[in-house]
């Protein structure tokens, strides 16, 4: 019987028993403890303790720091819960020699106690409130092949130190922010393609006929691609820590963004492969650098030429290595040409948004006219689901954790789109 889950609700007082007296011993007033005041002064310390959490989070952000009196703050309630911890082991230990003296199943030996963190996250009191774990749980190194508890000291999840997970990195600004994205219930998007405009506007004297234009156009066909991936898990380590659930699933869908930025700049178009932005025969390419030019004049370059085609460019798309370059350019003085340090700066060049992304190959650069060229489909946004359902994992108490999603990429404009590389032009 779950121990917490019988005491903790109930307001008791403790006792000792001589079985081979014949009876029970008067409780001890020294004995005597509410447990339902404590057990709502340990709740109440785990929501002070997440308070101070964020604050310490927005600090970071803020201040680069953690500031003196949140620290002191945050050493004083874990201070506390320590404590409490200790006054619920002492009842845990003289419970546990009540009930072998009765003779009860389960006590003198056999399964091991859960730890406090995860009676804490079983109780009734958590578990209606659909809440996540308000404390940091201690963790080993558990990023193998699969994600288990086995461990002979008791799982991964057992120890007195507490620590939060690092939160999954994520970029400012992504592809998908500076494309048009559309839902779609199809499983292809039939578009047209502008392939050709010859523009012979001219002024039209009274009664003459009218310079005509001409436009052509193909009609092309994307299909839906998926793009998914799994990590095995099991049963025991995602109920013991529905925090570790909620990090698997945001670190999961960070792959798929990671991937789907691979896939929109360099997908070949071949079987189940996007056909990506740069392997497109039709986009501009403005090649290497020329003569004395250097990456930020290259980079401007380039976007006249996108703003000659009529599609004024409104992204442009760095390997995080160049623009490292580009922002620690200087003068022949010494002083940095492109920010301020002190400061920094916004991610722009030349008015026009700068999106970091390994995804991109270094030395290389795309810019162009992104929400007019292009348009991202979703047919099935990012998501995470979890079954058992899997090989042999019914049998084998495992879960597999699948984030997936199905996008398509039309490209309507490829001439909105320019290319080019930091290499000296050939």
């Amino acid at each position: 019987m779950n121990f917490y889950k019988m005491l903790l609700p109930l307001n008791l007082q403790l006792f000792s028993a001589d079985l081979g007296g014949g009876g029970a011993t008067p409780p001890n007033p020294k004995d005597q403890i509410d447990l339902k005041k404590l057990q709502t002064e340990f709740s109440d310390s785990w929501k002070s303790l997440k308070t101070l959490l964020d604050q310490q989070a927005d600090e970071m952000r803020t201040l680069g720091g953690t500031s003196t009196e949140t620290a002191k703050s945050l050493q004083a309630i874990e201070t506390k819960i320590t404590t409490y911890e200790t006054e619920l082991k002492g009842i845990t230990d003289k419970y546990k020699e009540f009930e072998v003296k009765m003779n009860r199943p389960g006590f003198g030996g056999g399964e091991r106690p859960k730890s406090i963190g995860t009676q804490f996250i079983e109780h009734d009191s958590y578990t209606k409130s659909n809440g996540e774990p308000t404390g940091r749980i201690g963790i080993k190194s558990f990023f193998t092949k699969d994600l288990d508890s086995t461990d002979p000291s008791g799982g991964y999840f057992t120890g007195t130190e507490r620590m939060g997970l690092i939160q999954t990195p994520d970029s400012d600004l992504r592809i998908r922010d500076i494309l048009n994205v559309q839902t779609t219930t199809s499983n292809a998007i039939e578009y047209i393609l502008e392939t050709g405009f010859v523009n012979n506007s001219a002024i039209a004297p009274e009664k003459s006929l009218k310079a005509q234009s001409d436009i052509t156009f193909d009609i092309e066909t994307a299909s839906v691609k998926t793009i998914a991936h799994f990590i095995p898990a099991t049963r025991q380590i995602i109920a013991d820590a529905p925090m570790l659930r909620n990090y698997i699933d945001g670190r999961l869908t960070y792959g798929l963004k990671m991937t789907e930025e691979a896939q929109i700049l360099y997908g070949s178009g071949v079987g189940d492969n996007i056909a990506g932005i740069m392997t497109n025969p039709n986009i501009q390419n403005h090649g290497g650098i020329v003569g004395a030019d250097t990456r930020i004049d290259h980079i401007r370059r380039a976007y006249t030429r996108s703003l000659l085609a009529g599609y004024p460019a409104t992204g442009i798309i760095l390997h995080p290595s160049d623009w490292e370059d580009i922002e620690l350019a200087k003068g022949t003085d010494g002083h940095y040409i492109w920010v301020n340090v002190v400061s920094g700066g916004e991610a722009r060049l030349w008015r026009v948004p700068v999106v970091q992304s390994t995804g991109m190959h270094e030395g290389e650069f795309l810019t162009g006219a992104f929400g007019l060229g292009a348009q991202i489909w979703d047919r099935e946004q990012a998501n995470v689901r979890i079954s058992e359902h899997h090989a042999d994992y019914f049998t084998k108490n495992m879960l597999a954790i699948l984030a997936e999603e199905r996008i398509a990429l039309t490209v309507y404009r490829p001439e909105s789109f320019v290319k080019g590389v930091f290499t000296a032009a050939v």
